[in-house]
């Protein structure tokens, strides 16, 4: 419309010129030229799933038991009778969320990625987007990948997991293939970083036993920030302390916004930051670094426990930790930052 409007006003040579290069470029590669992924928090969905039960009047699915929730959740992705019309009653957080099914179903589907459940715990977390994704009439699904963060869920990461590939419906729907994320940040906050970093590195060793026993190519999603309490630190090093078997020349970072700029803000460090990852990815696969041996494990069990006793007891438990926080951190200039940015935004609007 824009390109006939300039040809029609005399203004042709303006039309050829980077307007006509973009139509070619989308012509060629289409709108979708970065796939996004969608994120969105397990009790969000729980939220879903308790407001259709309590419509169905067979109970309250938050109060529900896992088994309770997979045996529902199971039989409904193998029928087909629509759950939910739009008498459904929605509060503005499911509405949200339902909204957000709709419009990955309009939308092409490669315009995205992964549909990541943060704070997941169990197989029912995946299973319900699996349910919201059919009723939705989202006919290209995308792959459903948990994210665990909390100290707690890392641990027991690997038994959830485990239990949701002896489901006979989702093994045949992956395919043979899986992503798991795990969360740098959240953990770090909740255990303290050395805790956390250990943590990280068992869950990994587990869930990559785990994905074997079943037949499953795993992906580790790895969610890590830009400062070293977010999992941030050298790339290449970062990508070399990984345990054995855990990449097999494929893997996936998140890069927070904190960092986009000096990573991607120009040309030059885009390839250079491709270069650290492919380095790292292909020296790992070439010459895995050693499993840490039994005695050193023991160790850092010990100082694990010793070190999230520690933490938390300043964090969480020490009453004058939050005055002193604000007191040596800049989250007050921060915040002040940010009332501003939005007291312009509403004076502009």
């Amino acid at each position: 419309m824009c390109y006939r409007s300039l040809c029609a006003c005399g203004d042709q040579p303006i039309a050829d010129g980077s307007l006509l290069d973009f139509l070619r470029q989308v012509s060629t590669f289409g709108l979708s030229l970065v796939r996004l992924d969608i994120r969105q928090e397990s009790d969000r969905h729980t939220d879903v799933m308790d407001a259709i039960t309590r419509h169905l009047e067979i109970g309250s699915y938050r109060e529900w038991s896992e088994e309770r929730r997979q045996e529902w959740l199971l039989s409904e992705l193998s029928g087909k009778r629509p759950l939910f019309g739009p008498d459904l009653p929605k509060t503005d957080e499911i509405a949200d969320v339902l909204e957000t099914f709709n419009v990955i179903a309009e939308l092409p589907s490669d315009s995205f990625g992964a549909y990541i459940i943060s704070m997941a715990t169990s197989p029912s977390d995946v299973l319900a987007v699996e349910l919201l994704k059919r009723e939705c009439h989202v006919t290209k699904p995308l792959r459903v990948v948990p994210l665990f963060e909390k100290l707690a869920d890392l641990e027991a990461a690997p038994a959830a997991v485990a239990r949701l590939f002896a489901i006979d419906w989702y093994r045949d729907r992956i395919n043979g293939k899986q992503e798991v994320m795990i969360g740098y940040s959240d953990s770090g906050k909740d255990a303290g970083r050395l805790s956390a970093a250990w943590a990280l590195y068992k869950a990994q060793e587990e869930l990559i036993k785990v994905a074997k026993d079943f037949g499953v190519k795993l992906t580790m999603f790895h969610g890590r920030g830009g400062t070293v309490g977010r999992g941030g630190g050298p790339t290449h090093l970062a990508i070399l302390s990984q345990p054995p078997d855990t990449i097999h020349g494929s893997l996936r970072v998140t890069v927070q916004g904190e960092v986009i700029e000096q990573s991607f803000g120009e040309e030059h460090l885009c390839f250079r930051t491709l270069q650290r990852f492919t380095a790292a990815t292909l020296e790992h696969g070439m010459h895995p670094p050693v499993a840490p041996k039994p005695e050193w494990r023991a160790l850092m069990d010990e100082m694990a426990v010793i070190a999230t006793e520690e933490y938390r007891s300043i964090v969480f438990q020490e009453p004058r930790f939050v005055e002193y926080f604000r007191c040596v951190s800049f989250v007050e200039y921060f915040s002040i930052e940010i009332v501003l940015e939005n007291l312009a935004v509403q004076m502009i609007t």
